[in-house]
């Protein structure tokens, strides 16, 4: 182990690949493991607060209130709580972070039966806590592997975070139907503590520059000034910055019009509402396995983009979704996209930011994040009260393709500081693959990019089919298959022209 807390490699060892060779790495297992249960309570504990705040109130206000509640802290302590993680003991952050937040979700039964605006305190109480617990676990995690395994270490740690979206949701919503919310919120605050064991079994070592720092109220805000500063100076993370408000905008909006969506407009029962959650998970899950296997042949600012503008799209078709069918296939979507992007940038930041202020970089994005967390939800609940819920998903998808489209053009670094990657032979190979064959008298790259086109364009009317005739789809598709099959057979044995 190294004075960074990172596992020591010797020159000539060959290291196991992927989630196993990961794992052997006792930090991070410790981590991962830690965080797998903690997030499993997590999804009890979002299924169990919007549920309940919508069964008391019935208001897409009161539930966006709620949704802005879980980022005050943030938005308060998120710029300097990454200059304490950068100077203190990252592990006793988390530590203390884990504890707080064990005892105040065991608290909201018995504040839900008194008043709801006491729930709301709590919910604060409790962002201010996961205020310095985010920075500092992004931190560690930064600590723990080596440089170059960053991305698959991100992209199993997102798939284990989001994975927990499978279960996780659809058993809260049984649960829930069966015997209220009280249950899902004991749960979840014992999860913590089990982080709480894992974390502290883990060898974490101060970073050496931060050691002797001083920690007096200049000193922070000299931290604070200058995490910002780095920020602005640096193209790409400025650009990457100034995403966050268009972009994060949906996904915050969305975290607190879909139950008003789903429960008052579509009508599905607690246990649809679990499910519709479980479906969303398994996108993060697909997308983050893709990441871990093939992360290395995608450039990351296509990740990044794509990712947004897929879940812009997504979004607005939730919001126009008559059935719960139609909600589990774009809750699906947005799942996946958001995967792609929240890896992709994770990954970036950890790559070009220095240790010595990765916490400070963190806790800079977070308050921007906290500042759009808390008022998209209480800007597009408001508007939703007024022009209705389907109206201000749409408003809200439709602002963050236009703003996230303005901030690309402007700044053209987020588009294109990964320019000199190439693919490998092995997407080469699957590109030509999936893209058909083509005349050799016409140009070969537009032709791919049009046959490509033609298979999504033919992909997506199967899928409309799928979703209102499944068994003419299912028929269709045999088919077709049918005749592709016909067709090869016939050309090798020579009963067609080659």
């Amino acid at each position: 182990m190294n004075a960074s807390g990172t596992a020591a490699i010797a020159p000539n060892e060959t290291r196991p690949v992927g989630f196993l060779g990961l794992m052997r790495n006792r930090n991070y297992a410790l981590l991962w493991w830690g965080q797998a249960v903690s997030e499993f309570g997590n999804r009890f504990h979002w299924v169990a607060v919007s549920l309940l705040v919508y069964a008391v109130t019935h208001s897409a206000s009161a539930v966006s209130f709620a949704i802005a509640a879980m980022w005050v802290g943030p938005l308060i302590a998120g710029l300097w709580a990454g200059v304490l993680v950068d100077r203190l003991n990252r592990k006793a952050i988390l530590i203390i972070s884990d504890l707080a937040r064990a005892g105040l979700v065991a608290l909201i039964p018995m504040l839900a039966a008194k008043n709801i605006w006491y729930v709301y305190l709590d919910l604060a109480f409790i962002s201010f806590a996961s205020a310095f617990f985010r920075p500092a676990i992004f931190s560690v995690l930064s600590q723990t592997v080596e440089k170059k395994d960053l991305l698959p270490a991100n992209s199993f740690f997102n798939a284990m975070d989001t994975g927990t979206e499978v279960i996780g949701p659809a058993i809260a919503g049984l649960l829930a139907f069966k015997f209220g919310y009280s249950l899902l919120l004991y749960v979840d605050s014992a999860t913590f503590l089990v982080s709480t064991l894992c974390i502290a079994a883990m060898a974490i070592f101060p970073v050496a520059s931060a050691v002797a720092e001083r920690l007096n109220l200049r000193g922070i805000w000299d931290g604070v000034s200058e995490g910002v500063r780095y920020i602005r100076r640096d193209p790409l993370q400025w650009g990457l910055f100034i995403l966050i408000f268009p972009a994060y905008l949906v996904g915050s909006g969305l975290n607190a019009l879909q139950t008003p969506l789903a429960k008052g407009i579509v009508g599905i029962d607690d246990g649809q509402f679990g499910t519709m959650q479980s479906v969303w998970g398994i996108g993060f899950v697909v997308a983050s396995l893709l990441i871990g296997w093939f992360g290395s042949e995608f450039r990351k600012s296509r990740m990044i983009l794509g990712g947004y503008f897929l879940a812009f799209a997504a979004t607005a078709a939730m919001g126009l979704s008559g059935s719960f069918e139609a909600l589990a296939v774009t809750a699906f979507v947005v799942g996946f996209a958001n995967t792609f992007y929240y890896t992709g940038i994770g990954t970036v930041l950890m790559e070009h930011t220095p240790q010595t202020i990765i916490g400070r970089v963190a806790s800079s994005r977070q308050f921007a994040l906290a500042v759009v967390r808390v008022v998209s939800p209480l800007v597009f609940g408001v508007l939703a009260d007024y022009i209705g819920i389907r109206q201000s998903i749409l408003v809200m998808a439709g602002i963050g393709t236009v703003g996230t489209a303005g901030v690309v053009l402007i700044n053209r670094t987020v588009s294109q500081f990964d320019t000199g990657w190439h693919p490998s032979e092995r997407t080469l190979a699957l590109w030509r693959v999936v893209s058909g064959p083509v005349d050799p008298e016409i140009d070969e790259t537009q032709q791919r990019r049009l046959n490509v086109i033609s298979i999504l364009m033919a992909l997506g009317a199967w899928l409309a089919l799928l979703y209102r005739a499944p068994y003419r789809a299912v028929g269709l598709l045999a088919a077709i298959l049918a005749i592709y099959f016909l067709g090869s057979l016939a050309k090798r044995r020579g009963w067609l022209p080659s």
